[in-house]
Order: structure tokens, then sequence, then C-alpha cells
């Protein structure tokens, strides 16, 4: 009995640091979500984020930078240590203020200085993320004993901004396609196509991507457009492209497209489909 006791005590817990975090996100606004520099070593450049307690009560705010990665094709931020990556600039990173609290309704901003080093080594793109956090701690009984239970619960909750640094040198921008094919699934509703590319160039890709149908019988045509994405450099990113169910039952050329902001070539590839529902 005392057992099950306990486990209901710990369900609560995680429920109630569940509960404390959707609070916390509809509560406070964080803008913008990314910074860009350009910056060359030896430089330094600030940039503002704004933070506005949308909440009924005063919340206290740290802001601190960490380095990360984005490894696989998922396209999924990995926070690291400072230091871990080569490629990161936490280091260079500084807020004014850092720890600050805010009364409800009232808004900060916040500067966001780069400081980049006069080094050789400086002269490459470079990634960091912000990290704005809001923390409150609650204490329960202080009293001790083995027939008093004492805790205190952390809630907390954190808001990435992403901030990409790359050198006015530092232009090459190329964007590889590794395959392009059908991915999809017994249990899709829809055709699910896959393009898997590689940033090959020197500096961070912001990309656009779509695809164009073309019905072989016909020859309609229909372009559908994607979510943007950024893809740093050596890395990966698979781009999932849904067929719309509206299409009629035939065989359809699919030009895949990713717009990678080079001024003259776009990375794309050809798939012949058949649609059969």
């Amino acid at each position: 009995m005392k057992l099950m006791n306990k486990l209901g005590f710990l369900s609560a817990l995680v429920l109630l640091s569940a509960i404390c975090s959707q609070v916390a996100a509809q509560s406070v606004s964080v803008s913008p979500s990314r910074l860009y520099f350009k910056e060359l070593p030896g430089g330094y450049k600030s940039q503002k984020i704004r933070i506005t307690n949308n909440g009924s009560k005063a919340e206290t705010f740290q802001v601190t930078f960490s380095d990360f990665s984005s490894g696989g094709n998922q396209g999924k931020t990995q926070v690291a240590k400072q230091g871990d990556n080569v490629r990161g600039c936490s280091q260079w990173l500084s807020a004014s203020p850092g720890f600050f609290e805010l009364a409800p309704g009232v808004t900060q901003d916040v500067d966001v200085l780069i400081q980049v080093p006069n080094l050789a080594e400086a002269n490459n793109a470079r990634w960091a993320v912000a990290s704005v956090k809001i923390s409150k701690e609650k204490s329960g009984s202080s009293e001790k004993g083995s027939d008093v239970t004492g805790m205190q619960i952390l809630q907390s909750f954190q808001f990435l901004i992403h901030i990409f640094q790359t050198p006015p040198t530092v232009s090459l921008k190329a964007l590889d396609v590794l395959s392009f094919k059908d991915l999809t699934a017994v249990s899709d509703s829809v055709q699910v196509l896959g393009m898997e590319v590689e940033n090959v160039g020197e500096t961070i890709l912001d990309c656009a991507s779509y695809i164009d149908v073309v019905n072989i019988q016909t020859g309609a045509s229909n372009r559908y457009k994607n979510k943007g994405f950024t893809i740093l450099p050596e890395g990966k990113r698979l781009v999932k492209f849904n067929i719309p169910a509206e299409l009629s039952k035939g065989k359809y050329s699919v030009l895949g497209v990713v717009d990678y902001g080079s001024d003259s070539d776009l990375a794309g590839a050809e798939l012949m489909i058949e649609v059969k529902k």
C-alpha cells in the first residue's frame, strides 16, 4: 500500500511539472526566434531579443548560451556544452541584462552581443543557441524526521533562440541531392516522397522547397510548397513532400526542388510515381 502511495505521489509531480511548462509557454513570449550575424574576425555587434511576461505574476528570467549540433537528417537541435562543437560560438556571446525579473505585462529588451576573436579559425560559419529560462523554486516543509516528507519543486521552462554567425568572406553556397524516393508506408493516408540533401558549401543555408507534379497523360501541372528549413555546413536534411489526395489516378512526373539561396542554382531531382487511390 505504501508503494502505491509513493508511485501516485511521483506521478503527481510529473503531471505538475508538465502543467507548469504548458502554463509558462502560454504566459511568456520571446522574439525573434533567430538571430543572424555577419561579422569579420575581430568585429562585434549586438542585436536585441524581446521578452514579455504575459502572465499574472512576476517571473524571473535568465539568458545563457550553449553550442548545438544537428546530427542525422531530421533537423533536430541537440544542445551541447560550451566547447563541445568546433563550429560553436557560444563563448563569443553575452547578454545584457542576463538575469532580471519582469512584472506582469512588462517587456524587457535584451542585447545579445557577439565579439568575434581576431583569429583565423573565426573566419568560418558558426552557430549557437540562446536559452531564455524562467524559474521559481518552491520549498516544502523544512521539518525533519522519519514521518515528515520534505521536497523542493523547481519549475522551469526554456525558450531557444538560434544564433548564426557567417563572416562576409564566407560565401560558397552549394547543396547536393543524395536521393529522391517514395517513402510511403502502409499506414499513410497519402503518398509521401523524401528527398535527402546535403550542404556541401561553406555557409548556413535557409532553404525553401516545393514539388512540381505533372500528369503524364493530360499535361496538367501543379506546384505544392513546403515549409522552409535551415541546414548547416556539412549537414544533411530529409525533406518530405506529401502528394495531395486530390490528385486523380494516373502516372505523374514529380520534380522536387530546393531553393537554397544561390543566385544561379537550384537543387532538384525527378521521380515517376503512380497514384492508385
